[in-house]
């Protein structure tokens, strides 16, 4: 049984036609992902299907007395309403389900006979319908939900109408999601939630009873919450059973089914037309006018599209700088009256792919943007590498002028390119023909953030501090900015809360929380892993009446790299590290520097390099970097012991 049914849905915008014919069922309870290129229609379906605009032609019903939860994306409050009651005001229908279960009850205890059989039937059926919206538990929801989706409690009793633009966002969802609809629109609900949120939001979505229709560009929410794909392109929808990887799957499969039939059939029909040319007016004539009469009454396939239209995003020449990129000591991250963060101890190496993760507004773009140069530092010292220049990414594209166009904003950074250059850059970046001249004010977030990309990467940085880079991308766009970043020889430094992102280019990250910065190694799925390791050590300590007293430190410990070499042949006396995986890695890592510093000594003995000062120069500077790593790693790994 569905509760929604779209058929023949059609819209047109101007002299575009995004929805040509559209149908659609969702069921009782099904979860359905929205997926297809930025302005395809996507959210403009769900505006139809919401009630905030019209479809030309089309039905939309909605099963009887079927509510739908839809969260605007400028939602707006009354005035002086706190975000608590605006949150609570979703538990309207369980406060009406409730009371009019109350006077069934009542009625039931009066009634007698037919009547009585009445009541109890709609006494049934208003327990089920409480059962669904999670009643009996509702007022205990309002803060679960509230925390869950990222709202601190000093927010929950502040006006609703001052809060930040993601703060509304994240309130108006919460009242969708308290509220329990029949049918939840969501589109980009990740994009105001801290990666936290993410999980608790994926959670939650798979144990509610609503029917769920979801815009998203998030594959790892895809892959967890939504039971079938709905794909957008070319102002029609095609459905695929199963979640984002299947969808993947299957619409291969379909192109390359297709493909081949239309192949067949075009093969068919080129031999079909050359008998008939060849034939027509000779002996065999008839044949001919024959196969002409059914040829005429084949119906022809149309050729299959598989939109495969993606950035293509390449670095330019990129200088080799030194091992270290950056390091910074003793930090003080925040704003004049506000410190955020404090003593921030962070080391870039050449070719490290790092990930900031955190909860929001604990200061991750602030210390990205101070990092970056972008924004000054309240105390402590930032050093900067050999030929180390940065290329900052803004999630905000505030590096674009509103008065500007695509073209003009290529060609006020860069007047020695020609107009040929300038087009075929933009180009890759899908910016083709017409687009070109289009006004930065009327760019769509996707594409603020394609031409921000199209001039970060002709500055050539030598690493690149990145604030959420697939925010507002379409799926296709997200893989052309990974493909980029796999595949840029420098580091790179990245706030974001796409975990496939996360993990897929990671090799670091650093996680912000409680006003501290913390090091992981490995990709978001390692760090989880550790952050649960930790809280299950935690669950399992006995609380302790008194602080355990500091163990001295062992004087005797041999060498960094003996000790590693020798695969911890003298027994360590002072307690287990706090993370095996890394003691490990931080041993086999002096060890690949000193290895390191080994070669550049033997290769600066060499007659070829003292002939070369260039090259000489350049060792030397690498082997300050390698000896200044290996100090700070040497000295970690003494404080492990």
């Amino acid at each position: 049984m569905s509760v929604l049914v779209v058929q023949g849905l059609k819209k047109t915008l101007g002299a575009f036609e995004v929805l040509s014919g559209v149908d659609l069922r969702v069921d009782w309870g099904e979860k359905v992902g929205c997926v297809g290129r930025n302005g395809v229609g996507k959210t403009t379906f769900l505006r139809l299907l919401e009630g905030e605009e019209s479809p030309d032609t089309g039905q939309i019903q909605l099963a009887k007395r079927a509510r739908i939860g839809y969260v605007t994306q400028r939602p707006e409050f009354p005035e002086g309403v706190t975000v608590r009651s605006y949150v609570e005001g979703g538990l309207d229908e369980v406060k009406r389900v409730e009371g009019e279960l109350e006077a069934a009850s009542e009625a039931m205890g009066e009634a007698q006979g037919e009547e009585l059989e009445v009541l109890m039937k709609r006494h049934g059926e208003l327990t089920a319908r409480m059962e669904f919206l999670g009643g009996w538990e509702s007022e205990r929801r309002v803060e679960t939900v509230l925390g869950g989706i990222g709202l601190p409690q000093n927010l929950w009793d502040r006006d609703a109408n001052l809060l930040s633009g993601g703060e509304k966002s994240r309130t108006a969802m919460a009242r969708e999601l308290v509220s329990v609809p029949d049918l939840l629109l969501l589109d980009e609900p990740t994009n105001h939630l801290d990666v936290a949120g993410i999980e608790w939001l994926e959670e939650y979505l798979n144990n509610i009873g609503s029917a769920v229709l979801m815009v998203s560009h998030d594959r790892r929410m895809l892959d967890r919450v939504v039971d079938a794909i709905v794909e957008f392109e070319r102002g029609s929808l095609v459905r695929y059973i199963g979640n984002y990887t299947r969808y993947v799957s299957l619409k291969e499969e379909r192109f390359d089914h297709a493909w081949r039939a239309w192949k067949q059939q075009q093969d068919m029909i080129r031999k079909e037309e050359h008998f008939i040319r060849k034939h027509m007016g000779s002996q065999r004539t008839a044949e001919a006018k024959g196969r002409q009469k059914k040829l005429r009454h084949v119906v022809r396939l149309p050729q299959p599209h598989n939109d495969v239209r993606k950035p293509v995003i390449k670095s330019g020449l990129v200088e080799r700088g030194g091992e270290q990129i950056l390091e910074a000591e003793g930090l003080a991250v925040g704003h004049p009256g506000t410190e955020l963060l404090s003593d921030v101890n962070v080391r870039i190496g050449r070719g490290e792919r790092i990930g900031i993760v955190g909860p929001n507004g604990s200061g991750k773009t602030t210390l990205l943007k101070t990092l970056a140069g972008r924004h000054p530092a309240l105390r402590g010292e930032i050093k900067l590498g050999y030929k180390a220049q940065c290329g900052f990414y803004d999630q905000e594209t505030s590096d674009l002028r509103s008065d500007s166009t695509v073209y003009g904003e290529i060609r006020r950074d860069h007047p020695q390119m020609t107009d040929q250059e300038i087009r075929s850059h933009l180009a890759r970046f899908l910016f083709r023909e017409d687009g070109v001249e289009l006004e930065v004010s009327s760019l769509s977030g996707g594409e603020r953030g394609r031409l921000t990309l199209a001039k970060l990467v002709l500055t050539g940085p030598s690493w690149m501090a990145l604030d959420e880079p697939t925010n507002h991308l379409d799926l296709a766009s997200r893989t052309a900015v990974e493909e980029f970043l796999g595949a840029f020889p420098g580091a790179f430094l990245c706030v974001s809360h796409d975990r496939e992102f996360l993990d897929r280019l990671c090799n670091r990250i650093l996680e912000v929380k409680d006003g501290q910065v913390r090091s992981f190694p490995g990709n978001y799925s390692d760090y989880r892993r550790e952050i649960l390791r930790e809280a299950e050590e935690r669950s399992k300590e006995p609380k302790k009446s008194s602080p355990a007293p500091k163990s001295a430190k062992n004087k005797s410990q041999p060498s960094p790299k003996s000790k590693a070499k020798a695969k911890q042949e003298a027994p360590r006396k002072s307690q287990k590290p706090r993370n095996p995986w890394r003691f490990k890695k931080l041993e086999e890592e002096i060890i690949q520097l000193e290895d390191k510093r080994e070669t550049i000594l033997q290769t600066l003995a060499t007659e070829a390099t003292y002939k070369d000062p260039d090259a000489t120069r350049d060792l030397q500077v690498e082997l300050a970097e390698v000896e200044r790593d290996l100090e700070q790693k040497n000295h970690e790994w003494e404080s492990w012991a």
